[in-house]
This record gives structure tokens, sequence and C-alpha cells, in this order.
């Protein structure tokens, strides 16, 4: 009864504590990484070599599926049509590893990019080994512990797995290489190993997962190589918390104007920020835009709406209004320029056919 006391109370005290600043998420848009393939929409997946986990159709079912604003990104090309060049150009899979040989085939099937490569190990092993265990079957009735114990064996199975592929892109129009890597995924598993969670100063035990067999795990590893290595080729939205300040900082502020403020962040909190834009804008007019702390909010929800030049114009205002280092106001003033570069290139990359 008494750890489930504490455990409560560590609970209670970690939301009262994460209650304590109101904090709005931000969608923000960042570039590919592989950014040439902007311009290389049209792509074709050949067949890896020694694929025994479906790699190759794993990355060109994940590429077909990449969307971006509702709308798909990649042209994936048949790989049926690109087998059918490989056959009546008499060509091994080995070939398909030359950056010239790639680009000819890729150039029949109007492909602008090739992506290739081969699975250069996939192992997976499974086991098993006995644990001791004890169960307490009775008590001393005075409370001081256990007082007749079981003892027994139980039996663990084990699971080990892991993947590593070596990835390629060949641009089909220089038949240069635009991106190569190799990609590394690794699974364990424990059936007699339980999970555990640190909560503050709680850590909750939970009960062991069941495990994956040799085969979901090699399904998964590759899966997992699959989604990363798409993920590099794709501008994505990214999403993170941003802190808000709870009070006017100005001593002049009367109760109407603070309880105005307020009523923002009441409206920032269910997402009603075109209604919080009116308040607070009133607010820069009222207080003649003399109040870092409501020009900064005023630049979340303007961030928050993907208005980020506005956003960094109220940041900057906050910035000049204050006379020592406040910690949101240097972290967005650090954060807005860099988000408008991303998104800029990611735009650029968006657009390009």
């Amino acid at each position: 009864m008494n750890i489930i006391k504490i455990g409560t109370v560590a609970l209670v005290s970690i939301a009262i504590m994460s209650g304590c600043a109101q904090k709005v998420r931000i969608k923000a848009l960042n570039p590919a990484e592989v950014g040439e393939m902007a311009s290389k929409k049209k792509v074709a997946v050949s067949n890896f070599r020694t694929d025994s986990v479906g790699l190759s159709g794993k990355i060109e079912a994940e590429i077909a599926k990449q969307k971006l604003d509702k709308k798909r990104y990649f042209t994936v090309l048949s790989r049926k049509d690109m087998q059918k060049v490989i056959a009546e150009q008499k060509l091994q899979s080995s070939e398909l590893m030359d950056e010239a040989t790639s680009a000819r085939v890729g150039k029949i099937i109007g492909a602008q990019a090739i992506i290739g490569g081969e699975v250069v190990s996939s192992n997976a092993e499974s086991g098993h080994y006995k644990e001791d265990r004890e169960k307490c079957l009775r008590y001393y009735k005075d409370g001081g512990g256990c007082a007749q114990y079981r003892y027994y064996k139980v039996t663990c199975n084990t699971t080990q797995a892991a993947v590593s592929a070596n990835i390629n892109i060949i641009n089909v129009e220089s038949g240069s290489i635009i991106y190569a890597d190799t990609i590394t995924k690794e699974y364990s598993g424990d059936s007699c190993k339980a999970g555990k969670t640190s909560l503050g100063l709680l850590t909750l035990t939970s009960a062991p997962k069941q495990i994956l067999s040799k085969a979901q795990a090699l399904n998964r590893l590759a899966s997992s190589i699959a989604t990363e290595f798409v993920y590099k080729l794709t501008p994505n939205y990214i999403y993170f918390n941003v802190t808000l300040l709870k009070s006017i900082e100005l001593d002049a502020v009367t109760d109407a104007q603070k309880e105005n403020f307020a009523n923002a962040l009441e409206y920032i909190k269910v997402a009603r920020y075109t209604k919080a834009k009116k308040i607070l804008q009133k607010q820069m007019d009222e207080l003649d835009g003399k109040s870092y702390a409501v020009a900064y909010d005023f630049g979340v929800v303007n961030e928050a709406t993907g208005s980020f030049a506005k956003a960094k114009e109220l940041y900057t205002i906050a910035d000049e209004l204050t006379v020592s280092p406040i910690e949101e106001i240097d972290l967005a003033m650090n954060r807005i320029d860099r988000l408008i570069a991303k998104r800029d290139e990611a735009k650029k990359q968006m657009n390009t056919e």
C-alpha cells in the first residue's frame, strides 16, 4: 500500500509540475536531407542483391505512399517494367551495382533516379535459458516478512536479430551517385525482461512483452530500414512545443487588461488562434507595444499558424523590450530564422520537377 501511495504522490506532482507552463504545439516544414531528389521525382527501385528480407519491395512501397500536403511526392515506376528491360538487356542483378548500367536501364523506362543496393547481412537467432524465481506462500502474522517461500524455475525465450543494407541512388541523367549509405538495425527480445518506465521519482515496472519470432524481427528491421531511408528523401513536418509567458510584466496594467490577456491564453489553449490574435493585437495597441510578454505570445500564435515572418517581427519587438535575458524569447530568436530557412528550402524542393 505504501508503494502505491508514493507512486500516486509522484504522479500528482508530475501532473502539477507539467501544468505550470502553458505550451503551444508548433508545426514546421523541414527540407529533405537528400536535397538532390527534389529534381528526381520519377524513381524506380531495382531488386536488391541477396534480399531475403524483401527490402527493395518495402522501399518501393514506402516511396509510393509518400505524400506531402495530400499530394504524392514521388512517381514510382513499375518494377515489372524494369525487370523486363533487365531481361531484354540480358543483365545480371550484380551488374546493376554499376552506375552506368543502372543509368542506361533508368533512361529506357523513363526514370530520373534508380534506387538499388544489397542486403549485406540478415541474421536472426532464437534461444532460451532458465531463470530462478521465488514466491511467498505465507507471511508472518506480525507483518515481519515472508515465513514460507516456493522456489521454482521459468523458461525465458530470446530472439536476437540484425539487418544491414547498402543503399544507393543513381542519377540517371549523369550516371553519378546521388546518395550512398549503409543502414543497420538490430532487435533484442527477452521474454523474462520486464520493461521499466521512469516518471520522476517513480519507476514503473511493466510485465514482459511477447517477443518477436525470428521472421517477425527480420521483417520489422527491414521495414525500419526502408522507413529511415525514405524519410531522408522527402520534405517532412516536425512538431515541437513552445512555452508561453503567462503574465504581463508591466506595473501600469489594469485588471481588465490582465483579464483580457488571461482570456487570450485560454483561447490559445483550445487552438482558437484567430480570437487570440484579435485580443493580443488590441493589447499591443493599448499598451503601446511596450509589453514583451504580449509581443512574445502574439509571436507564438503567429508561429503556430505558419506566419513565420510576422512571428519574427513580434519576437524582435519582444527582444528589444527586455532588459535582461528571457529564456523563452532567446529560444524564439534563435529558432525563427532557422525555421524560415528550412521552410523555404523545403518549398523549393516541393516545387522542383
